[in-house]
C-alpha cells in the first residue's frame, strides 16, 4: 500500500510526486514511456514567471536558450509583440526528467516501461493495474497525458476536443531566423484558430504548425513558404494537444487529475508546460493534505480551485472560437495597426483612432475587447 500512486511522468507527474515525496508520503510514479520524457511531443517553449510561481529555479541542465518573449505574425508578415516577459527555450525530455528526479531524491519511485490499464476502487484506496502488477494507494493523480484513461476509466470525462501539432527540429544553420531572441506565432485562415511557429532553441530552431488542421502537410507548406528544406531536419516531432476538455470533475475522494490528462492546456496557444506544472503542484498539495488528515475527501477542492484558475478561463475558448472565424484581411488589418507595437498599445484613445480611420472594425469591438483581456491572462499565465 503506497499513500499516493501518480500516473504520468511529465511536468503535471512530476510535480505532483514532489510534493508528496517532500512531505514525506511514499509515492510510486508509473510511466508508460521507456525514457521520461522521450519522445518529446512539444514546442519546448516556457515562461519564467511559468517556472518560478511554482517554486522552480532555471537549471543550465535543460534550457537551451533564454527568450525574450513573442510576435504574432498575421497573413502579409506584419507583426506585433504579444508578450514581453522572459522565457526559455528548454529540453523538454531534460526537463521532464529533472523534474521527476527531484521527486526520487525525495523518496518518490520511478517506474518506466509500464502502461497503465486499470484502476478499481478498493477499502481504503485505490488498485492500479499494469498489465499482470497491481499497487494499491490511498489517494492516486491521474496525470496520464491527453488521452486521459484513468480519467475516463471513472467516467469523468465527458468530451474532448483536441488538435494536432507537427513539427521539424532543424540546425540553426538551416534557417534564417526573423528574430532570434524571441518566439514567432503565424497566425491565418488556414490554421483554424491554431498557427504556425518558429521557436529559436540555442543551436536548433523548432518550426511547426497545429491547429484542427493536417498539421503535417501545413508544416511542410508553411517550411516550403520560407525556403526551409524538410530534408534538413534532426529531427521530426508531434503530438496531440488537448484544446478543449469537459470533466465532470477534476478531483474526486483520493482522485485527481492534472496537466494534459485534465485538458488544461491554453486553447489560445497550445502551451501546456505552465498549466501541467500548475495543475500538477495543485493536486499534489491536496493530496498530501487528504493524507495529513486521513481524509480522502479533501481531494475534491481541488476541482474547485482548479475551476477557479486562469487556465480554464471561459473567456480563452470564447475568443479563440472568434478567431476561428476570422478573415485574413481581417488579421491584417489588426496586424497592420498593430505592426511594431506591443498589445497593450491598444487602449481607448488608440480604439477611437482606428475606428476613425476603419470604422468597419466597429462590428468586432466586442471581440477585440475581449482579445485585450485574453491576451493579458496568456502574458501571465499561458506559456
Amino acid at each position: 500500500m503506497y499513500d499516493a500512486v501518480v500516473v504520468g511522468a511529465g511536468p503535471a507527474g512530476g510535480m505532483a510526486a514532489r510534493q508528496l515525496a517532500t512531505a514525506g508520503f511514499s509515492t510510486l510514479v508509473l510511466e508508460k514511456k521507456k525514457i521520461v520524457g522521450e519522445p518529446v511531443q512539444c514546442a519546448e517553449g516556457v515562461s519564467r514567471f511559468g517556472l518560478e510561481s511554482n517554486g522552480l529555479r532555471p537549471d543550465a541542465s535543460w534550457i537551451e536558450q533564454p527568450i525574450d518573449g513573442a510576435r504574432c505574425v498575421v497573413p502579409d508578415g506584419r507583426s506585433f509583440f504579444i508578450t514581453h516577459l522572459p522565457g526559455y527555450a528548454i529540453d523538454r525530455a531534460a526537463f521532464d526528467r529533472w523534474i521527476v528526479e527531484g521527486a526520487v531524491d525525495d523518496g518518490a519511485e520511478l517506474r518506466t516501461s509500464t502502461r497503465v490499464d486499470g484502476i478499481e476502487r478498493r477499502v481504503g484506496g485505490w488498485r492500479i493495474r499494469a498489465g499482470s502488477e497491481e499497487w494499491d494507494a490511498r489517494t492516486v493523480v491521474a496525470a496520464d497525458g491527453p488521452t486521459s484513461f484513468l480519467a475516463k476509466r471513472l467516467g469523468l470525462v465527458r468530451s474532448q476536443d483536441q488538435i494536432r501539432a507537427y513539427e521539424y527540429r532543424f540546425p540553426k544553420d538551416a534557417v534564417d531566423l526573423p528574430d532570434p531572441d524571441r518566439f514567432l506565432l503565424y497566425i491565418g485562415e488556414r490554421y483554424d484558430g491554431g498557427y504556425a511557429w518558429i521557436f529559436p532553441k540555442g543551436d536548433a530552431v523548432n518550426v511547426g504548425a497545429g491547429g484542427h488542421i493536417d498539421a503535417h502537410a501545413a508544416t511542410v507548406a508553411f517550411c516550403r513558404e520560407r525556403g526551409l528544406d524538410p530534408e534538413r531536419r534532426e529531427r521530426i516531432i508531434a503530438g496531440t494537444i488537448p484544446y478543449r476538455y469537459d470533466l465532470a470533475a477534476y478531483g474526486i475522494p483520493g482522485f485527481a487529475v492534472a496537466g494534459d490528462a485534465a485538458g488544461v492546456t491554453n486553447p489560445m496557444n497550445g502551451a501546456g508546460i505552465h498549466p501541467g506544472l500548475f495543475s500538477g503542484r495543485l493536486a499534489g498539495q491536496f493530496a498530501a493534505t487528504a493524507l495529513e488528515k486521513e481524509d480522502a475527501g479533501v481531494m475534491a477542492g481541488y476541482d474547485r480551485v482548479l475551476k477557479q484558475s486562469p487556465f480554464l478561463d471561459p473567456l480563452l475558448w470564447w475568443i479563440i472560437e472568434r478567431v476561428r472565424r476570422w478573415s485574413d484581411r481581417l488579421m491584417n488589418t489588426v496586424g497592420g495597426e498593430l505592426d511594431g507595437l506591443d498589445w497593450r498599445a491598444v487602449n481607448l484613445r488608440f480604439a477611437a483612432r482606428t475606428v476613425l480611420r476603419k470604422p468597419g472594425l466597429t462590428l468586432h469591438s466586442k471581440e477585440f475587447l475581449r482579445m485585450v483581456r485574453a491576451l493579458e491572462l496568456c502574458e501571465h499565465y499561458g506559456w
